[in-house]
Formats: structure tokens, C-alpha cells, sequence
């Protein structure tokens, strides 16, 4: 019987992940070398490949890993339990973190892996799609029960139209990021002009 494998030694994996995460922001999946990665995490190429089966695997690994580093920063609320009250302070508190996370350099590569161009298909960034496609839906639905949002739009082009302008934002704030833009101002700006928040 096989014994089962060791995983990777904490300090070693969070250095391969920081590693694999700056690389491919900086450099895409396909100019991002993995050489160059496995050299600047000072990981050995043989161990590479006892973890891991090749270059898209690493890229699916460092994605999810800054999604649970992500996760721990940033808390989005829970549509069930939002009033008329709380939903757009918890919204705005939401972008707020959002945008102090942004301000965490491997943090920030997370948004521009997200919507990397050449990415390969990986379950991490599918799996987080829908999770957060099926997150704004239940807000924009909350939000229309309550009165907070308006409900002259279809409500499936309403949640169409709050995905493309949080994704758009998303994608425009990680390409210009390190050029003064103010995330949490913009995201203020958009969220009261184009949906009503106060």
C-alpha cells in the first residue's frame, strides 16, 4: 500500500504561492516562466512536480490560495440578513475592504489573475465566478424586496447590469494599480450614480 504523500511545508507553499501569484500577474500565464517562479520561491524543480502535475496546476493553486488569503480580509455580508437598513453600509463596507485589500501587493495580483486574458480554464477562477455571479443576484434581489434598489429593470438585467459594472471596476482598478487610483472613492462614485446608494 502507497503511503500517502507529505504536503508541502507551510513556509515553503506560501513562498511557491506569493511566487506563482506575481509572476503571472506580471507577466501573464504564458510569458510567466516557471523556472523563474521555482527560482524565486527557492523551490526545487523535482519537488515541483511531486506536488504538482504542471504550470496550469500551480496557477489554479496560487489563484485559490489568494482567494482564502482574499477571504480572510474581506467579508462580504450575507444577503438573507441585510434590512433596508444595513444594505448599503454593508455594501459600502464590503468595497471598503475591497479596496484596503487592493493595497496588499499580493493581495492585489488576486483581481488581476481573475481576469487575466490568457488564463487557463482552472476550477478555482470558475468556481469563484459563479459563486460571486450567485452572490449579486441574491443581493439585487434583497435589495429590490426591500425598496433600496430600483425595480423598473428586469431583475435578471438588473443583476446583469451590477455584475458588468463590479467586474468592469475590478478589472480597471488591477490594471491601473500603483497609479493613484482610489478605489474606495471610485467604487462610492459608481454604486450612487448608477444604483442609488446614498
Amino acid at each position: 500500500m502507497a503511503r500517502p504523500r507529505k504536503p508541502i511545508n507551510p513556509t515553503r507553499r506560501r513562498r511557491l504561492m506569493q511566487a506563482a501569484r506575481r509572476a503571472f500577474a506580471h507577466h501573464g500565464y504564458t510569458g510567466a516562466s516557471l523556472s523563474e517562479v521555482l527560482s524565486a520561491a527557492e523551490f526545487p524543480r523535482s519537488s515541483f512536480y511531486y506536488f504538482f502535475s504542471d504550470k496550469t496546476a500551480l496557477f489554479d493553486a496560487a489563484f485559490a490560495d489568494g482567494l482564502t488569503l482574499l477571504a480572510e480580509q474581506v467579508h462580504p455580508p450575507n444577503p438573507e440578513t441585510l434590512t433596508a437598513k444595513s444594505f448599503w453600509p454593508e455594501i459600502l463596507t464590503l468595497f471598503d475592504e475591497l479596496a484596503a485589500a487592493g493595497h496588499d501587493e499580493d493581495l492585489a495580483t488576486i483581481a488581476t489573475l481573475f481576469h487575466m486574458q490568457d488564463a487557463p480554464p482552472c476550477a478555482s477562477r470558475a468556481g469563484f465566478e459563479r459563486s460571486a455571479r450567485a452572490w449579486c443576484t441574491q443581493v439585487v434581489h434583497k435589495g429590490r424586496d426591500l425598496g433600496v434598489l430600483d425595480d423598473d429593470l428586469p431583475e435578471d438585467l438588473h443583476v446583469e447590469l451590477v455584475w458588468s459594472v463590479a467586474a468592469t471596476l475590478d478589472r480597471w482598478l488591477a490594471s491601473h494599480s500603483g497609479e493613484g487610483a482610489d478605489a474606495r472613492e471610485l467604487t462610492h462614485i459608481l454604486l450612487t450614480r448608477l444604483f442609488g446608494a446614498p
